[in-house]
């Protein structure tokens, strides 16, 4: 609807411009997120010309970058904005008012006309020839007659409302966008015209709009990737006390993307020719590649091939242009350095001790072969759990403290091959608990779960050990509790209802027991030893960690479960019956 020159509803625009902010915000935070503004950035920028150092110019590159990877149809037509607000129940007057105005968002050429009062400025669009009335009340009348571009969305009122920055373009750069206009038309979303503008504009310099009242302040770093903010960090870090405290930050922020983003920033600080910051983004790089690899060594989940995929996306982005040569250099200078020159020394430390150790190991190594899918029988596994806990026991009577800080810490992967929990996985903790290990649950890239042991190395290839026998029983016992009379009488879904409980059941009892037993266990050694063996375990776990900058995130089950209570008090019956130490019943 056209503005009818009335001014009596002015309030009710406001509020759906307060409205429209903060979807535009939240939309705005999205993109971020996924760091696809900042690469459109250094994009427009390689070659051409450094970064600009004031805020102003920073806010606009930034802020027309995520305009256009908010704007920019997919190959299939549809806009981020597009499948936002069709994800939108708006609720109030404004907020559908707001909803409706975004949808309708223009991309425009216009040149400003004149201030119209305090609260409008009246613009003509170059395209249309159309004379358009926009809300706003910071726009200089000194801006009277400058061309520039906006993201307008209409209104009710037929008043116009600004979603993109502001700023003022020149004749020639003027020139260049109209030749994406076709007199008469709209432009609807102009991404052609938009993408080629906002580059121009990028490598041009930032021309400011004229501005009745100060901008809000905007705080850069807030709109920094968490490489880029370490980097700064470690600028202005003083001592070995904030180094430190920023190296483990660092540790904890390890990834594959954070490693390729820290290699494609020293690229792009090396064409800067910014010594400084290129070398904090060397050191941070440096810091994540030893992270990520010592994390490979220690068979945590998901790492072992994380430098050969990271190898390959640093590669992708050089060959596209993405990043400089300089990046694939420092990327494999750090790999070489990590994957050969420190893993003498990390050895020496825990040479004292090992032969021993690695004698518990290859016992339990040996015992885990004879498994039932292996040929054995399911009392010859039996007998060999009883073996596997009668070393651990053993072991910990034969360990002291000293030889416990020296001992070396990994990690062992359990795959399930399932997106979803089953019954057994409530065996995990325990079974952690029970061998003095950490054990957490991770999401595969293809979205199935595995599940990770991590401590000392004995501890963890028994707890692999008992987590495989723990399967065994499931099958087998599973197996003979559907030959059993509570499954032959019932049919279809109550079939499965309760073997479902059994195997509830199953996990319940097996958990008890081995707490049960593990009670017993840390009673006899704290009493032979004379002090808290499994503390002191615990400590050197948790420092392992630390330093591989492990984060986890406590999640509690939720939901309630139909349970057979004859099928689950059978199958916690039999998980009592559970013997992984016979030996300590006597």
């Amino acid at each position: 609807m056209p503005y009818d020159g009335t001014n009596d509803d002015l309030d009710h625009d406001f509020e759906t411009l307060e409205a429209l902010g903060e979807h535009v915000d939240g939309l705005v935070e999205s993109v971020f997120r996924g760091g696809a503004p900042r690469k459109t950035v250094r994009r427009w920028l390689v070659g051409h010309r450094d970064p600009p150092d004031d805020i102003d110019s920073q806010v606009v590159l930034v802020a027309t970058a995520s305009d256009l990877e908010l704007f920019t149809p997919s190959m299939t037509g549809r806009t981020q904005v597009d499948r936002y607000l069709d994800a939108q129940r708006p609720d109030t007057d404004q907020d559908r008012a707001a909803v409706q105005a975004l949808r309708a968002a223009q991309f425009r050429l216009v040149r400003i006309v004149d201030r119209d009062g305090p609260d409008l400025v009246r613009l003509k669009d170059l395209a249309t020839g159309e004379d358009l009335v926009l809300l706003n009340s910071d726009i200089s009348p000194l801006a009277a007659g400058a061309a520039t571009a906006m993201r307008l969305c209409p209104l009710a009122s037929g008043r116009h409302v600004l979603i993109s920055p502001q700023f003022v373009i020149d004749e020639a750069v003027l020139a260049a966008a109209m030749t994406f206009v076709r007199p008469g038309k709209p432009m609807g979303h102009g991404h052609r015209c938009a993408a080629n503008l906002y580059r121009d504009i990028a490598r041009r310099g930032f021309i400011p709009m004229p501005r009745l009242t100060v901008p809000i302040e905007f705080d850069i770093l807030a709109e920094l990737s968490e490489v880029e903010r370490l980097a700064i960090g470690w600028l202005s870090s003083d001592g070995d006390g904030d180094r430190a405290e920023l190296t483990a930050e660092i540790r904890r922020a390890a990834s594959l993307q954070a490693l390729v983003d820290a290699c494609g920033l020293f690229a792009q600080a090396t064409v800067d020719g910014r010594e400084n910051i290129k070398q904090a983004f060397a050191s941070v790089a440096d810091i994540l590649m030893e992270t990520l690899t010592q994390r490979g060594r220690a068979g945590v989940g998901g790492y072992a091939d994380i430098l050969d995929r990271a190898a390959a996306e640093v590669r992708r982005h050089v060959s596209t242009g993405d990043m400089g040569v300089e990046a694939r250099a420092m990327f494999d200078r750090l790999r070489e350095r990590w994957s050969i020159g420190d893993q003498a020394g990390l050895d020496a430390k825990c040479a004292p001790d090992r032969a021993e150790l690695d004698r518990v190991i290859q016992r339990i190594l040996a015992l885990r072969a004879k498994t039932v899918d292996r040929g054995c029988t399911e009392e010859e596994a039996m007998a060999a759990a009883a073996k596997v806990a009668e070393l651990l026991a053993r072991h910990d009577l034969s360990l002291d403290e000293v030889g416990v800080r020296r001992s070396d810490c990994a990690g062992a992967t359990v795959e399930t091959s399932r997106r979803r929990r089953a019954p057994i996985d409530s065996c995990v903790q325990p079974v952690a608990t029970f061998c003095d290990c950490r054990a957490w649950s991770e999401e595969t890239d293809d979205g199935t779960l595995r599940y990770v042991f991590f401590g000392l190395k004995a501890d963890v290839e028994a707890a692999r050990f008992l987590h495989d026998l723990i399967e065994v029983t499931f099958e087998t016992e599973s197996a003979a509790f559907r030959t059993g009379e509570i499954y032959r009488t019932l049919r279809g879904g109550d079939r499965r209802t309760a073997l479902n409980s059994f195997q509830i059941g199953l996990a319940s009892g097996i958990a008890g027991k081995l707490n049960a037993l593990k009670e017993a266990r840390t009673a006899t050694a704290a009493t032979t030893t004379g002090f808290d063996l499994v503390a002191v375990k615990h400590t050197v776990v948790d420092d392992e960690l630390e330093r591989l900058g492990l984060r986890f995130t406590s999640k509690s089950a939720s939901g309630r479960r139909m349970v057979h209570g004859d099928a689950y008090e059978a199958g916690r019956s039999v998980g009592a019956q559970f013997e992984p130490h016979a030996s300590l019943g006597r």
